[in-house]
């Protein structure tokens, strides 16, 4: 395989990694259990090292990716190079390389190799809607979920008797949390996805590629009118990312949230946004609309996923398990027809925020309001003895009186901006 094919394979099986399960295994034989073995296992079921001994040389070539998605203003620090920690991607690129040539110190089973290439490309993946045509040279395509971060691409060669496969893996994996390590003061949330082998030449298995195996599985299930027997289960996607930005309004019990968030909904819908908003019902379920109401009696009829629609809006009401509950993040992927959405509550989920108290005590809790505040919080809605408090604590936070929604709207709209 041509240099340029090996890297349009690679981009292949990077583009719609948000967007489409894996189906490489569609077009596999089926295996017959009988006379598959571990060959890192022997014949007491004690792992092992492979004997290699026997094997002949080969040129061995392997590709592997990762993805790691964050906060855009974590990308944009970087790519500004403001991290504290110094140049992220050189970083990364450096830490891919050294966890390539080090990966049999780490993975038991893996024997020491004498590598011959060992190269870590990052690039910066395009906002959500960026048109194919318009993405910059260097980064790498939108995602279909809207996230953005950085791919890496790993490539590791050596001329020897073994594959190169797991260093490949491990520099993409260690690229990645390089990363994260150079930006987890501003960005806890960041996640790791996505980590996989592309492409591997040599040995006796000879060239396995993601992207031609997956257009197979495509083709076969397309003539025959379902997925192949030997197809794998599909993993259920992560939560979507927000449409839009999402600020939380947090803080313990009768701590005014309600009546903030009112009086901010109003101000900024009087200055020409568009607002959605969510909230926790925080009971264990709630009646669908209003007794007697038509879909109120389909539900009661037995209905468990109720829809309304009319001219100018819809609602959907579905029950599920109590330990299947909505996460927030899933919901909000829906709110694209706004430019903001205002949160009361979900202090737990890490979402940006504003924390709401009257006073520096929670009296049901014995808890300060202050304990909430950690590194997505842009401002404390409170009193003056309280943000006397958090300026003593030597909080850096932005203290703005509780009853001044205008000053709070200001900062959600700098936010925006």
């Amino acid at each position: 395989m041509s240099a340029h094919k090996v890297t349009a394979a690679a981009n292949a099986g990077s583009a719609d990694a948000s967007a489409q399960p894996t189906a490489s295994a569609a077009v596999e034989p089926a295996r017959d259990a009988r006379r598959d073995e571990l060959t890192h296992v022997d014949a007491k079921g004690e792992v092992r090292m492979v004997d290699v001994s026997d094997k002949a040389e080969t040129h061995r070539i392997a590709i592997a990716e990762g993805t790691i998605l964050m906060h855009p203003d974590t990308q944009a620090m970087v790519l500004q190079d403001r991290a504290k920690k110094g140049d992220v991607l050189a970083c990364a690129r450096v830490a891919g390389i050294m966890a390539i040539k080090r990966t049999s110190d780490i993975i038991p089973m893996c024997h020491p190799l004498l590598i011959t290439k060992s190269k870590c490309d990052i690039a910066p993946i395009a906002p959500a809607g960026t048109p194919a045509e318009d993405v910059p040279e260097g980064w790498a395509p939108a995602r279909a979920d809207g996230q953005v971060g950085f791919h890496v691409l790993v490539t590791a060669g050596v001329t020897g008797k073994t594959g190169i496969e797991m260093e490949a893996l491990t520099g993409a994996s260690a690229a990645c949390l390089t990363i994260y390590d150079m930006c987890k003061a501003v960005d806890r949330g960041m996640e790791i996805v996505d980590v996989r082998l592309l492409h591997k030449e040599g040995g006796r298995s000879g060239v396995w590629d993601r992207a031609e195996r997956h257009a197979a599985a495509v083709e076969s299930v397309a003539a025959d009118g379902a997925a192949p027997a030997s197809a794998p289960v599909a993993v259920a996607p992560a939560a979507p990312t927000p449409a839009v930005p999402a600020i939380a309004f947090i803080g313990y019990q009768n701590s005014g949230k309600t009546t903030l968030v009112e009086k901010v909904i109003a101000e900024l819908t009087r200055r020409g946004l568009r607002v959605g908003s969510l909230k926790h019902h925080g009971h264990h379920g709630f009646d669908i609309d209003v007794p007697a109401k038509d879909t109120w009696r389909h539900h009661q009829a037995g209905s468990k996923h109720v829809g309304l629609i009319c001219a100018t809006r819809w609602a959907e009401y579905a029950d599920t398990r109590e330990e299947d509950e909505m996460p927030a993040r899933e919901l909000l992927s829906r709110y694209n027809d706004v430019d903001v959405v205002i949160i009361e509550g979900y202090k737990t989920e890490g979402f940006d925020n504003i924390v709401v108290a009257r006073s520096g005590v929670d009296r049901l809790r014995g808890k300060s309001s202050l304990d909430l505040v950690d590194g997505h919080t842009l401002a404390l809605a409170c009193n003056e003895a309280l943000a006397r408090q958090a300026f003593d604590a030597g909080f850096a936070t932005r203290a703005i009186n509780i009853n001044d929604a205008r000053a709070i709207c200001d900062l959600i709209q700098d936010y925006l901006a």
